[in-house]
């Protein structure tokens, strides 16, 4: 079977919107209890980067503080999506790119 680059695209760059709001949501969330996992927004974002690389095409971010950087979020944003991260990733059941 053969994927289309285009078709492909035009995916991702409709997911894109999607991936910020998620980021947003892990911010605001609750960090006693949280109910968006930082695990599975730093695997959004970490597929996305990969697969418009191999797609060709190239995005200004090559990471997820670079993508961060990118979107205006603040070092702090990214350092509290981190700890996030880092938390959940002890007992998060799933693939953790």
């Amino acid at each position: 079977m053969v994927i289309s680059t285009e078709k492909l695209k035009y995916l991702l760059n409709m997911v894109y919107p999607s991936i910020e709001m998620f980021v947003e949501q892990v911010l605001d969330d609750s960090k006693v209890d949280p109910e968006y996992s930082a695990v599975a927004a730093a695997n959004v974002i970490k597929c996305y980067v990969q697969i418009m690389k191999e797609i060709g095409e190239k995005r200004p971010y090559n990471n997820i503080e670079e993508f961060f950087a990118f979107n205006g979020y603040t070092k702090d944003e990214y350092q509290l999506f981190e700890e996030s991260r880092k938390n959940e990733a002890q007992y998060y059941n799933g693939v953790q790119y």
